[in-house]
């Protein structure tokens, strides 16, 4: 069956190629009257080699043992027909002309030949996976790609494989799943990456010095490579893996013809000089954790460059810094025209339209002109760009538990009380280094820790720990409560802690293809996990003294405060979308049982808003509880947004100008309407990727997302910034602060925000302190208040001693209450409004004491009266 399943497969592939006819042939049906004239023996060869190339494919297993044997038999019957289709269509040969038949049969017998020496990369030339990614590069890349699986060499075959697994992580082997390999990727260009763009010949002089040179094991050459690549180390490191992928079969030693294989390897790619310089000047060392995100911050710097249909006076300097000189344009266009880029279709017209839209304003410009210039960007990206940088952007961070998170927040107060909305950071793992790094708390509501993925069986690790090192996941380890500091220095300003738990699409594909159970369970282990993670304990010693000291009166101190789903590419089938609503419903029910305020994001990319999980209306039902999955209200009231626990964080894509807008537009144009529209917008909130170059952008950014969402998030949140103080410039890029530019332009009510006053601050960061001082005040009090009524000889020395005491105990006792009540966020909601009436009874009992001791002391002492003494001889 599967047979003829796999015939209607390539007959739909004829229908639906985007290639004429006239160019591509490997995907007809083969002719089984050509090879009618092949002898018994040749035959027998051919399904020898093709058993070779397939034999561990299931299907082969199940055909070579059927009781006719045809894959043996020496007869090009129906069985042996199929398998010759299928390599036909896997190594893209052409069955037309007169020659295509012995030609197949002699690339069928190198293929079994390439099988015997490199079985691995054979199963991943014959992968569906491969076959995926080869169908999904630019048309150039493409046709290139099948060239070399039809006639390449075996070097050329490795080099495509090598290829292929540097660009794309391979799936596991479903029969040994290795469920401890979590991994996470970040997308950057680093200043190396741009070094190396330009500096190939500068390398190819250095490995030069290798040629010919014989070394006793591989390990012996990677480090002589490592030697004369010192200025690139992170070149030196990938290299390394090809080199011992290169000479597993052979000697180590490089030779003169292996190098120039090797400089024309897609890893020594360069790429035009201007083109570099702009990127390098706009986007060196910024992360981006997702590729698409990636792609879309180079697209609008290259668009920024070209600098067609745009207004000078209506933006900001530094975009407009960005446009390239007449010169610079034509020396790039000049290199795409006579580069390897050529071939691409319109090319040259269409740089033609691009350099006359230079000169005009953009509302010149009409549509067809914008859709144009998208166009020509995304070409230029999609052949020029990512074809020179694929094997750069892409980022493994390794974990150490050496260099834990170390924040410092240095005096900067707890989080101010009038932040229009909420404020969140994200903080990936990787950059921690173990130092300490200096946090504006003041303006950060939440902040997230990123680095946490599930396992098949939906078990949370902490990713890219391949040594396992300990964690802050880790439970009964020694080491775990320097790993989890973070959590408490940022709790000590008001700011609350979440965990961000991720996967992405290779995940949930083979989530998909699991049972319905099986999914049920995964999800079901899932939510344990993360009520395990948010309720656990934290262990060190300030908690548990806490604990001890109060008796147990107060909560104990947690893990985490809440947690944020980052599900990227998340099946959009019904049955998937029903299973994650489930999962999330009874994730929010289980949390609000354990009553502690704990919070359940979901975190998305803006291209994904729409579609599946993340249908407008089911992103509503999450956010307002009293509505079901299918969002039909089950009560008409709506919940205030001070007590909604669920956030929608969107990842805003570049350029922000536009794509903030385009986010508001579309949620405008959904099918949300009214009060809905409006609960769902005030709990969405927008997430940057500051460059810390654009601040009028940010600016721009910040005063946006105040009027129209819920908060603003930033990946990642800035550290080591300057102190924030009430003096400080009015607009953004004069202070050239992220937190500075939120206290100024995101508190509520007023655009000339200030921070908070030193007092408010000393109190709010040594809060602990104050609480445990007013408790030992009010004690002493109690305790002479009961000595005052109980013993005479006590009370006649506390009147002698009363102003004495009234100073040290009773004023105190005042003084750290008012604090207390006035700067204590857990006492806000008890102060907030009923100040006055605090300070009227504080100010009423201050009095009373006054007036007290004033009449006390105009108050006559009682004199003894005389008693006259009579003399008992005086006569009356």
């Amino acid at each position: 069956m599967n047979r003829y399943l796999y015939l209607i497969f390539v007959l739909w592939c004829c229908c639906l190629t985007t290639v004429s006819a006239t160019e591509v042939y490997y995907d007809r049906l083969l002719d089984q009257d050509h090879f009618s004239h092949l002898n018994r023996s040749t035959v027998k060869r051919m399904q020898h080699n093709l058993a070779a190339i397939y034999q561990h494919d299931r299907d082969w297993a199940r055909d070579a043992a059927l009781r006719q044997h045809p894959l043996t038999d020496g007869t090009l019957g129906p069985v042996t027909l199929f398998w010759l289709q299928r390599f036909i269509y896997d190594f893209k040969i052409e069955p037309v002309g007169r020659r295509y038949v012995d030609e197949t049969i002699l690339r069928l017998e190198r293929i079994a030949s390439f099988a015997g020496m490199f079985p691995e990369e054979l199963k991943i030339l014959i992968s569906s996976d491969f076959a995926e990614w080869n169908d999904d590069q630019p048309e150039k890349q493409r046709s290139q790609y099948f060239g070399v699986r039809r006639t390449g060499s075996d070097q050329a075959l490795l080099d495509l494989v090598y290829l292929y697994l540097q660009l794309v992580e391979p799936l596991p082997d479903p029969g040994k799943p290795n469920k401890n390999l979590l991994t996470t990727y970040y997308y950057q260009l680093s200043a190396e990456d741009f070094k190396v763009l330009q500096g190939k010949n500068q390398i190819q002089a250095q490995l030069a010095k290798l040629v010919n040179k014989r070394f006793d094991n591989i390990e012996a050459l990677k480090e002589a490579v490592t030697g004369v690549l010192n200025d690139f180390p992170e070149l030196a490191e990938k290299l390394a893996s090809v080199i011992e992928r290169y000479y597993r079969y052979a000697d180590p030693v490089i030779s003169q013809s292996f190098l120039e294989v090797l400089m024309g390897d897609t890893l020594f790619a360069t790429l035009n000089g201007t083109l570099v310089k702009l990127l390098e000047n706009t986007l060196s060392g910024i992360a981006y954790p997702d590729q698409q995100l990636f792609a879309q911050a180079v697209k609008s710097r290259v668009n920024a460059g070209f600098g067609a249909c745009q207004n000078p006076d209506q933006q900001n300097e530094y975009v407009s810094r960005l446009k390239l000189s007449d010169d610079d344009f034509h020396k790039l266009t000049g290199d795409l025209l006579t580069g390897p880029y050529q071939g691409i279709p319109d090319f040259s017209q269409q740089l033609k339209q691009i350099d006359l839209l230079r000169m005009r304003r953009k509302d010149d410009c009409e549509a067809a002109d914008l859709a144009l210039i998208n166009e020509f960007v995304s070409g230029v990206y999609e052949n020029v760009i990512h074809p020179a940088i694929q094997l750069h952007y892409k980022k493994k961070p390794g974990y150490r538990a050496a260099t834990p998170i170390q924040w410092d927040g240095s005096g900067c107060g707890c989080v101010l009380d009038d932040l229009s909305g909420l404020v969140y950071g994200f903080y990936p793992f990787w950059i921690a280094d173990g130092a300490a790094h200096t946090v504006n708390f003041s303006v950060l509501s939440r902040v997230a820790y990123y680095g946490l993925s599930f396992d098949e069986d939906g078990i949370i690790k902490q990713t890219n720990n391949p040594h396992h090192e300990v964690t802050a996941l880790s439970m009964n380890d020694a080491g775990q409560n320097l790993q989890t500091a973070f959590i408490r220095t940022a709790r000590k300003h008001n700011s609350k802690v979440d965990w961000v738990v991720h996967n992405d699409k290779s995940y949930w594909d083979r989530w998909k293809s699991l049972t319905y159970a099986a999914k049920v369970t995964v999800f079901e282990t899932l939510s344990d996990s993360i009520v395990n993670l948010l309720t656990g304990r934290l262990t060190d010693s300030a908690s548990e003294f806490a604990q001890k000291v109060t008796f147990g009166a107060i909560k104990p101190a947690t893990r985490g405060d809440g947690i944020t789903l980052y599900f990227n590419d998340f099946p959009d089938d019904y049955e998937s979308v029903g299973l994650f609503n489930r999962f999330f419903s009874d994730l929010q029910k289980r949390l609000q049982i354990e009553a502690n305020d704990y919070f359940v994001n979901i975190l998305v990319s803006q291209s994904r808003l729409g579609t599946g999980i993340y249908r407008y209306s089911n992103l509503l039902a999450w956010i307002d509880q009293t509505k079901s999955a299918t969002g039909i209200a089950m009560m008409p009231s709506f919940p205030s947004q001070e007590t909604l626990n669920t956030r929608i964080l969107v990842f805003i894509e570049e350029p922000t100008t536009d794509s903030k807008k385009n986010l508001r537009l579309e949620i405008e144009n959904s099918e949300l309407h009214g009060i809905e529209r409006g609960l769902l917008l005030r709990n969405i909130i927008p997430v940057i990727e500051f460059d810390g170059k654009n601040w009028k952008q940010l600016e721009d950014d910040v005063v946006y997302f105040k009027d129209n969402f819920g908060g603003i998030g930033f990946w990642p949140f800035m550290t080591n910034e300057a102190e924030v103080t009430a003096e400080m410039p009015f607009r953004c890029d004069e202070i050239q602060s992220v937190s500075g530019c939120l206290t100024r332009f995101f508190q509520a009510a007023t655009w000339h925000g200030e921070p908070e006053s030193m007092l408010e601050k000393v109190v709010c960061d040594n809060r602990y302190l104050f609480r445990i001082a007013f408790g030992l005040l009010v004690t002493l009090c109690l305790i002479y208040t009961s000595l005052y009524f109980y013993s005479c000889r006590i009370r006649s020395k506390i009147r002698n001693w009363y102003v004495f005491y009234l100073l040290l105990i009773g004023v105190p006792t005042l003084v750290v209450a008012l604090l207390l009540l006035t700067y204590d966020p857990m006492l806000e909601p008890v102060s907030e409004g009923n100040l006055p009436l605090i300070m009227l009874l504080f100010g009423g009992v201050a009095v009373s004491i006054m007036v007290y001791q004033r009449r006390k002391k105009q108050m006559r002492k009682p004199t003894r009266p005389r008693v006259l003494a009579y003399d008992s001889h005086t006569e009356i």
